[in-house]
Formats: structure tokens, sequence, C-alpha cells
């Protein structure tokens, strides 16, 4: 077949594709931890209480769990390009929903909107680049972008204060949104599912079984995508890994950490904030990483860099329970920074093995069923944390529950136990897959 542009004009172009798509997933995480910024605007203008609050951000998590399969199912049948183009749509008319709200219910419904196109967002987002990126480059490209997912989590911070202190909570809603209608007409320009329907040729090419499976109907393309995974054990084993890794850490780090240091180091709220940005920029700095050593080292052995990271984020656990309440802040803000960093580099290769695992032409239905194992694990985790920390006899003082240090080292002492049932499990994943290596 002869094509009309050349694989060096694809070897540039595709980082065009890849930008405008990159900038969907930049607002996911924007839009994630938004709510931070704005709580405060909402309680002045409708004075809502906190649980009120709590309610409408978690309404993201809610729609974006609940999307996952489909998403994967819809990225196989209709393909990555309309699904990122019902994703950005979506996200754009939550934040325009917002930004016209006259009550407090159309704000939430807003959020609703924006946590559904969130959740179909990342899977398209995985499948094109596996057409669009060699299989040598997709762990790293993958580290990549939930990279720039996490610069948007920053963005949402100290920018979108800056932004709103200028224009106002309801005028920050309408510049987000029109940069993401911006992005829905760039992606009609410039995106395609593969490089084939752009006049050039494919960067790899397919193997035979694929071939064999492109004039699946979309049933038999859902089916066959469930049947892999329900078939491989493997599979299972890699959620319960990423769902204990990615749990326990989105436990501490998403709720429990900054009361951590307020109860027990007595920290002001700004610098809480300074030592949440360290998790933040450990946790990008893994997912590059992770990324990097997978595509480099463990190309054909990632499940033996998911045993590392295993083994160095529950001997990070271990730390933490020795240096918790103790004066010793420096290395308390180092362990910080591990914990995020191992999460990174062992769940872009865990990632990336799925993938390996999976036929291109049913890897969203696969990737959509994996998916729900590291949302279910941060919900599960913030649960149970919160209910052991119930039980460590807080105290209440001016209407405030403080808990005590025991309540959280009973927490550190249960992700420990989390941690180590992760490095049973990828021992046991490098026994099956040492065939592999």
């Amino acid at each position: 077949m002869a094509f009309r542009r050349t694989r060096e004009e694809l070897l540039r172009y595709r980082w065009t594709v890849y930008a405008i798509t990159a900038g969907a997933y930049f607002l996911v995480y924007l839009h994630r931890v938004s709510p931070a910024a704005l709580a405060q605007e909402f309680t002045r203008e409708w004075v809502v209480t906190g649980s009120v609050l709590g309610i409408m951000s978690s309404l993201y998590f809610y729609m974006y769990a609940a999307v996952q399969i489909p998403s994967g199912m819809f990225t196989d049948t209709l393909g990555p390009k309309r699904l990122i183009l019902f994703s950005a749509s979506s996200m754009a008319a939550g934040c325009f929903v917002s930004y016209v709200a006259t009550s407090f219910g159309m704000v939430a419904f807003g959020r609703a909107l924006i946590g559904l196109g969130a959740g179909f967002t990342f899977i398209p987002l995985a499948k094109l680049l596996r057409y669009w990126f060699r299989r040598t480059e997709f762990a790293r490209m993958v580290g990549l972008t939930v990279s720039i997912g996490n610069v948007g989590a920053l963005f949402a911070a100290t920018p979108l204060i800056i932004l709103m202190s200028h224009v106002g909570w309801r005028n920050s809603f309408l510049v987000v949104a029109l940069i993401t209608v911006a992005l829905v007409f760039l992606n009609l320009r410039f995106v395609a599912d593969r490089p084939e329907k752009m006049g050039f040729p494919p960067l790899e090419d397919a193997d035979p079984e694929e071939l064999d499976e492109e004039g699946d109907s979309a049933f038999q393309t859902i089916k066959r995508g469930f049947y892999i995974w329900f078939h491989n054990r493997t599979f299972l084993a890699l959620g319960v890994i990423i769902f204990l890794l990615y749990g326990t850490l989105m436990g501490f780090e998403g709720l429990w950490a900054g009361p951590f240091l307020a109860h027990v180091y007595g920290m002001s709220n700004a610098a809480i904030g300074g030592w949440l940005l360290i998790m933040a920029v450990g946790m990008m700095v893994g997912q590059v990483f992770g990324g990097w050593l997978a595509d480099r080292f463990f190309i054909d052995s990632k499940q033996k860099q998911i045993l590392i990271g295993a083994v160095v984020y529950t001997v990070s656990w271990g730390a933490f329970l020795w240096v918790a309440g103790s004066p010793h802040t420096i290395l308390l803000g180092i362990l910080f920074f591990i914990l995020s960093m191992n999460t990174g580099i062992s769940n872009i290769p865990l990632v990336a093995l799925v993938a390996d695992l999976s036929p291109r032409q049913n890897y969203g239905t696969i990737m959509g069923i994996h998916n729900i194992f590291p949302m279910s694990g941060a919900a599960v985790f913030q649960v149970i944390m919160g209910k052991v920390l119930d039980m460590s006899n807080p105290t209440v003082v001016g209407g405030v529950r403080i808990f005590p240090l025991k309540g959280y080292v009973w927490n550190f002492t249960l992700c420990l136990f989390a941690s180590f049932i992760t490095i049973v499990i990828a021992i046991a994943l490098n026994k099956r897959l040492k065939h592999i290596a």
C-alpha cells in the first residue's frame, strides 16, 4: 500500500497529535483537585456545609469510575478520537454550566458533567499512544502523560487562585471552558485514530492476529476484550497490585496526609500545602523515571520493575512507621517524596504490561476493566483509614476532631501490610511471566 506521507513526517507530526490529546488530560487533573481552591468561594456564595461540598466534589470520582468500562468498550468500537472529542466537550459543558449556575445544585451538575468527560480521556489517549508511538516508547509516553496530568493538578492550586482573584470564580470556569473548546476544534482538525488515516505509514507492523480481527463487529471486539481479561489471571494480579499501591498512597496523600501533619506536627495550611507539593513532585518524577526505566531496561521484563518498586514502597512505609511523630522532619520529607515516587515507578510499567498483554484491537476494553482497580482502591482506603482513625479515641477542640498519633500509626501499619501483599503478588507474577524475560 502506498502512503502519501513519509515516516520522517510521521515522527514529527505525532507530537502534534500528542500535544492536543495530552492537553485534555492536563484538564482532567486540573478539575480533579480544583474544588480545594473553589471551596471558599462556593461557601461564601451559597453558605453550604462541608458535607455538601464533599458530595459535590465526589461526583467527579463517582462519574469517573462508573464510565471506565464503557470508556474502554467505546474506545475499541468508536475509536479514540471520537471519545476524546466527547470527553473535552463534556468537560467544556460542565464548565459552562458552572459559569451560569444560579444554584449550588447547578454547580454540582456541572461537576458531574466534568467527571463524566474526564472518565473518557485516559483510555482513548493510551490507545492513541499504541498506534502513534512504538512499543518501546509506550511506557515512557504513559509516564509523561500522567506527569502532564499532575502539572494540571498543580495549576489547580496557586495559579487558579490567582486567576480567580483577577476575574472571579465564574469567569475562571469560562476561561477553562474556552480553552477546552479550543482543544475540541484542534482535535477535529489534527487528530486521527492511527497514522494510516492521515496518509502516514504505520510505525510498527500489525500482528497477524490483529489483522484477522480487523473485520470484527463491535460486539465481537468487546466480547473478545472481556474474554481476554477474565481468562488471563495476570490481569487480575496486576489489578490487585495497583488497587493496593495506588489505594494506600491516595488514602494518605489524597485525604489524610494533611490532617496527619496538622494534628501530629501542628502545621498550618500553608505549610501542609508545601508538604503535599513534595508528594506531587515525587509522583511526577516517579512517573517519568518509571517510564524511562521500563522502556530502557525492562522492556521485556516489566514485572521485575513492578517488584522492585513494590519492595522499595514497602520499606518506605516501614521507615514511615519509625519516623512518624519524631522530630526528624527532614527524613519525613524524604519519605513523602519516596513514597509517591515509587508508586509511579511501579504503576507505569504495570500499565505498560497491561498494554503488552493486550491486542491493540481490544486494548480499550481491557484497560477499562483494569482502570476500575486504582480508583476503587483510592475510595476504599480513604474510608478504611478514616474508620481506623475514628477508633483511636479522637478529641474535639473548637468543634474540630483531632486524631492522636496512634491512629495514624495504625493506618501506616495497615499500609505496610497492604504493600507487603503487593510484594507477594509481584513475586508470583514474576514466576508466572518469567518466559517473557
